[in-house]
């Protein structure tokens, strides 16, 4: 008996022939599916997938001889069961079946989406997102990942509209009613979550060649000069990775469609990869650092899939993480041989650093559990997945050596493309192209909440799990420990901590030593205090390594095992400090710990948190300067913005205001998107309005309308950040935008509360516009709402209100606000003695 949640295995997909009619007026659609099956044995039912679909039964075929057949839909169960008149013998057959359906006005299956033209007119058009799993909403089909078949889809639409699928065109014909038959090329056998098809009035431009393979944009119209970076970065991509992987691009062509309404960043359906705009689209001139990275590592992630998760496929949904994990590992791979200026693994930190910080509350879960229905796969799709899942594998891989690990990834794929696979699989592989024990090494990883805080004492060194709560537990953990040891020569060595005892550190007295070498290892380190300072004063440290000194240092204050005013005071060491990676943990932390002091205090803090910026400022200038590259200009915004926000600086300030207002002038990106923020926090009602008019209104570049637009909630006036709020929740914002105007709302300092007050009064509203995973995206800005009266009344008021599919990450969010509450209330009046100094 297969598991109640699972298809039979007795009946299995071959190939679909899919003919899909979509009506984009009436918002619905219709078609048929013929399908090729292969029976392991005589059956007399055969059970697919359907859910909010009208499915009736054409015909049923077993070795050339025609069966009747009934259908019953079982909708609870999302099934339709094709009952047989008499069993059809084990061997081939063959399933026809005529469906239809309504075009979802939500973000899943077969949906819609609208933009305005130029004219000011809306137009609409509809595309599909089938992860995880919502292909059974836009026809009738075995949903599941292990059912992998070869798909020939055939759209008919109205003439003149564009219509892409996963595999090129190969036929098109008018069907004498002002429609078109359009028909795509045979795909790969690959699982149904990866079929897409996109209709509407969209453009596309030239293809470009990626090594004999076709790379498209295709872009609402009046965007095409935002193409030429999607263009250049996705064929690069796609001759990278065909060579990295030892193996060719697995489709004909690869098409990059950026919708206007998209929940994720993007979805690799093979051949036809969609994205939300604003991280396919841009100017290269015109958009800060970030933006150019985040789009850049989007597309190389979805393009790494198209080998990773879609040649080579999870078994069930528990896999889906490493499908996840491993692209997010991958992009920085790609990118970093792309531009490596950019200096992509760097900044990986910062997201190795959000995964520790989840990882260490009591809320956390293994990265692999076992997953029942497909809705349990949904608290995959979060940070633990993608950040903590691709920290481990770049953890493995600087472990092990890049061509080692290159290696066996090149067998795994090699062994198993086209087929289905167990994460373990992967770790076999690995082990058997390097010798070392990846297995053992990863399963601790994977099978285990958590990661150790590595102790080290004298000669020896100590792991026990981290948690905020500090009461650690019984884990134990196989650490690729990477460690180098400076005695006249820097000498670096490997060793493998495996057990809970404490292990040597061979080292020569009065040498430095530094572990976590490299700085990309998945785990804290707690350096006693004068062994950090003379790893600071002595300069042995590398830029990521003195990023995880200082990230390390906040967890340990957050978890009472160092005080704020040691925090503070490591940070006064970073006033020379040039390094984009240090910064961008450094500005986060300093702003967070503002929010331990008041009154005077905050005062005397504000004029530290100058004292420590200032000179950060003073040695870049506003101004570009000849030989600046993207990480110093990104930095001089970071240097703008951290001043401006967080120790008021009143010359920054105008100048801020200025830049902001000069409209006619091209300033460089990075700067202006600092002054959008500075100008933000300290503006009213008439900077509101304006704000809110270029966040609403026609926009040639995406990103700097989410810049104004999420910028709506830092304002000082309770009464302004209401308006964001509500602006939010109307049709004015996207449902796909709305989450992070109310989340900045939130992290509001002044009027957070407030805020919470707004969602809590209108929960019901939010939820039914923006659905359980969006609105969880919305309440991560309550983490910070330690006053009294929020504290009381959040945890019990989203206890009371589950948010379906975002459990845990509620539950993880509520972990955050008990740790940060408390921290707040541990360290107020002393952080406020050390700032006042001595009576």
């Amino acid at each position: 008996m297969p598991p109640p949640h699972r298809l039979p295995p007795t009946v299995r997909p071959r190939r679909y022939d899919l003919l899909v009619r979509p009506d984009l007026t009436a918002s619905a659609f219709s078609g048929t599916v013929t399908i090729d099956l292969q029976l392991a044995e005589a059956t007399g039912e055969i059970v697919l997938h359907a859910r909010d679909l009208a499915v009736e039964v054409v015909g049923v075929d077993a070795g050339g001889i025609a069966i009747d057949a009934t259908c019953e839909i079982r909708a609870a169960e999302e099934r339709v069961a094709v009952r047989l008149a008499t069993p059809a013998p084990a061997g081939p057959a063959r399933l026809e079946l005529r469906f239809s359906g309504a075009i979802s006005h939500g973000l899943l299956g077969f949906y819609r989406s609208t933009y305005t033209d130029t004219a000011g007119a809306e137009q609409v058009l509809a595309a599909t997102q089938f992860e995880a799993p919502h292909a059974r909403a836009a026809f009738p089909c075995f949903d599941e990942p292990e059912f992998k078949a070869v798909f020939a889809v055939t759209l008919e639409v109205d003439d003149g509209l564009c219509v892409l699928s996963n595999g090129p065109e190969i036929a098109r014909e008018p069907t004498g009613d002002g429609r078109v038959r359009v028909r795509f090329g045979d795909t790969i056998a690959m699982s149904t979550y990866l079929v897409a098809w996109v209709v509407g009035p969209l453009e596309l431009t030239a293809p470009v060649d990626a090594g004999g393979v076709a790379v498209r944009v295709a872009h609402v119209p009046g965007k095409g000069h935002l193409t030429r970076f999607p263009l250049d970065v996705g064929a690069f991509a796609i001759r990278f990775f065909a060579d990295y992987y030892g193996i060719p691009y697995p489709g004909e062509k690869c098409d990059l469609v950026a919708l206007p309404d998209f929940s994720f960043g993007a979805m690799e359906n093979l051949g036809c990869v969609t994205f939300r705009e604003s991280r396919l689209l841009l100017d290269p001139d015109d958009v800060t650092l970030d933006e150019m990275l985040a789009a850049a590592l989007t597309i190389v992630h979805e393009v790494a899939h198209m080998w990773f998760g879609d040649l080579v496929t999870m078994k069930w949904w528990n896999g889906i993480w490493l499908n996840e994990a491993f692209a997010t590992f991958m992009e920085h791979v790609g990118v970093d041989a792309y531009n490596a200026s950019w200096r992509t693994w760097d900044d990986f930190a910062t997201g190795r650093a959000a995964a520790l910080d989840v990882d260490a509350l009591t809320h956390t879960r293994t990265v692999e559990y076992e997953v029942h229905t497909p809705d349990d796969a949904d608290g995959m799709f979060d940070l633990l997945t993608y950040q903590k899942g691709g920290s481990v594998l770049r953890m493995l891989e600087r472990w092990l050596g890049a061509e080692e690990f290159q290696a066996g990834v090149r067998l795994y794929l090699g062994r198993y493309q086209l087929a289905n696979t167990e994460t373990t699989d992967l770790w076999d592989a690995i082990e058997e192209a390097s010798g070392h024990p990846v297995r053992q090494i990863m399963d601790s990883w994977i099978f285990q909440p958590g990661y150790p805080v590595l102790r080290p004492d004298g000669a020896t060194i100590t792991q026990r799990r981290f948690t905020y709560a500090g009461d650690g537990g019984d884990e134990r953990y196989s650490v690729p420990l990477l460690v180098r040891v400076h005695d006249g020569d820097a000498v670096e060595s490997r060793t493998l901590l495996h057990d809970g005892e404490p292990q040597a550190l061979e080292a020569p007295t009065g040498a430095l030593v530094v572990l976590n070498a490299g700085g990309e290892g998945f785990y804290r380190v707690a350096y006693p205090p004068a062994w950090r300072s003379r790893l600071l004063d002595a300069g042995v440290l590398g830029p990521v390594e003195r990023f995880t000194v200082v990230d390390d240092l906040w967890a340990l204050m957050l978890a009472g095992e160092a005080t704020a005013a040691e925090f503070l005071e490591t940070a006064r060491h970073f006033r020379d400090e040039d390094e984009l990676v240090v910064w961008r943990t450094l500005a986060v932390h300093l702003r967070s710990l503002a929010r331990f002091v008041t009154g005077d205090a905050l005062g005397h803090y504000r004029a530290e948190a100058h004292s420590i910026v200032a000179p950060l400022l003073g040695r870049l200038g506003w101004d570009v300067r000849a030989g600046d590259d993207d990480r110093t200009r990104q930095l001089r915004g970071i240097a703008i913005t951290t001043l401006g926000l967080l120790a008021g600086d009143a010359d920054v300030l105008a100048r801020a205001r200025a830049i902001v207002a000069d409209e006619a002038a091209h300033h460089d990106a990075d700067v202006l998107a600092a002054a959008v923020h500075v100008v933000a926090a300290h503006g009213g009602t008439d900077d509101f309005d304006r704000y809110a008019a270029l966040a609403t209104g026609p926009a040639a570049n995406p990103q700097a309308q989410l810049r104004f637009l999420y910028a709506l909630g830092d304002f000082p006036d309770e009464s302004l950040v209401l308006r964001a709020c509500a602006l939010a929740c109307s049709d004015a914002v996207r449902a796909q935008n709305a989450p992070f105007v109310l989340q900045r709302a939130l992290r509001n300092r002044d009027h957070g509360a407030a805020a919470w007050r707004f969602v809590q009064d209108r929960w019901d509203a939010i939820g039914e516009r923006l659905g359980g995973a969006l609105t969880a995206r919305a309440t991560d800005g309550v983490t910070w709402l330690v006053d009294d009266a929020s504290y009381a009344a959040i945890p019990p008021f989203l206890a009371a209100h589950p948010l379906h599919g975002a459990e845990r990450t509620i539950a993880q969010q509520i972990d955050r606000l008990h740790v940060h509450r408390a921290a707040v209330a541990r360290e107020h009046d002393r952080l406020a003695a050390a700032l006042r100094g001595p009576a």
